[in-house]
């Protein structure tokens, strides 16, 4: 069985959706034929870097959008994302075509509808497998065979017949209590403060950073570690931070294997989000034995079980939870965090449920349209209506 993981992000973002296709990728080396195709970075062994416009290239920064300045930066960067993911795809092509895959398994909506639509390119029809990172509702999927959905709530919303569940997962070997960091004192931190982090985009929309750095700005002399990937928003979320909390707050970026170090030098994790599809940094921390407080929509409740649960959009609901609860409280969720990852998030728990589903979809029936009286029918009426709008529209000139 041959596996092909597509994810045009990868190398040119860095977000938790990046995050799970190379720990799937490396969960799976030693057990599955698996070769990913990805988006930036350096090639390696059984690693294809595919030629695509990043969403953040310079060539897209005169992209014209018509929209209204509520919407215009959103769907400037959807339109950013689709050129990325729909030039990554045709260039793939190619090796997909030659590398004889039984299963490809696409991250990327436009991804998936390219590959899916040009299946009968292939010498032995591939099985189409996307997972729905954005919860996606079953109306608007893409084109596929198969989908993965990684919670509960994704799973009722999904197409019925052709979707299963895997949550996301956690290395807990190396998200785990007792991490040794010295962090805190290469940032002057002192060892008995109190520290808040959080980990995400450093943007108002989604992650609303600003939102964190004002509820623990309001708490005296707590820390504040805010770690992630830089947006047209940053400099300013910065400068509040700064104004508001002087050298109480630090902003870095790390690797994702050094992340821990970082998580270490914490004593509780928040996110400003008020919905996340799931939220892979969730159980990083609660893998850290950090408390979670995060937002009190069903989904996390569901992702996080035991945390603790405010309205993110009301001013002061942050702060007020930092404030009042006590940290035997917050030492007692996060050891129940942790017992939660091992039983439901822990990646070499969730290796068996991947391998398996793989082999089921392999072994599926292939489900290419084939000639009918039916489909010649169809294909008759459309080519008649072409026909007679040709024929209207010349008439008019």
């Amino acid at each position: 069985m041959k596996v092909a993981l597509l994810c045009s992000g990868l190398g040119n973002v860095y977000r938790g959706h990046e995050v799970f296709a190379r720990d799937l990728f490396t969960l799976l080396g030693d057990s599955v034929d698996v070769t990913l195709f990805k988006g930036g970075g350096e090639p390696a062994p059984r690693e294809w870097v595919i030629d695509n416009i990043p969403r953040n290239a310079g060539c897209l920064d005169y992209l014209h959008v018509v929209a209204s300045p509520k919407w215009a930066a959103a769907i400037a960067e959807g339109e950013r994302c689709r050129i990325e993911g729909e030039t990554f795809a045709y260039a793939a092509l190619k090796p997909l075509l030659e590398g004889a895959f039984d299963v490809i398994h696409c991250l990327e909506r436009e991804v998936c509808n390219i590959i899916y639509d040009n299946r009968h390119l292939f010498r032995s029809t591939p099985k189409i497998l996307f997972s729905n990172g954005g919860a996606i509702p079953a109306r608007d999927l893409p084109r596929c065979d198969f989908v993965q959905e990684h919670t509960e709530l994704n799973l009722s919303y999904s197409a019925k017949g052709k979707s299963f569940l895997i949550p996301h997962g956690v290395d807990v070997n190396l998200f785990h209590p007792g991490v040794v960091s010295d962090f805190r004192a290469q940032h002057d931190i002192p060892q008995d403060a109190f520290v808040v982090i959080s980990v995400g985009a450093v943007a108002y929309q989604h992650k609303r950073m600003d939102y964190v750095v004002r509820e623990v700005a309001a708490i005296k002399d707590a820390y504040l570690l805010i770690v992630g990937q830089e947006t047209k928003d940053t400099a300013e979320i910065k400068a509040l931070g700064k104004r508001l909390m002087g050298e109480r707050i630090i902003f870095t970026k790390v690797q994702h294997d050094d992340l821990p170090m970082v998580y270490a030098a914490a004593n509780v994790f928040t996110l400003g989000s008020v919905f996340e599809t799931f939220g892979i940094v969730y159980i990083e921390a609660m893998s850290m034995g950090l408390p979670v407080i995060c937002t009190n929509h069903k989904n996390q409740r569901a992702i996080v079980k035991e945390g603790i649960f405010i309205d993110v959009s009301k001013s002061g609901a942050l702060t007020k939870a930092l404030r009042d609860t006590d940290r035997s409280t917050l030492a007692a969720l996060g050891q129940r965090g942790r017992k939660i990852v091992l039983e439901h998030y822990d990646l070499s728990v969730l290796k068996r449920q991947y391998i398996q589903q793989y082999q089921a979809i392999a072994s599926s029936p292939t489900s290419l349209a084939v000639y009918t009286l039916k489909n010649k029918l169809a294909s008759n009426t459309r080519n008649a209506i072409r026909s007679a709008a040709r024929w209207v529209h010349g008439r008019a000139e």
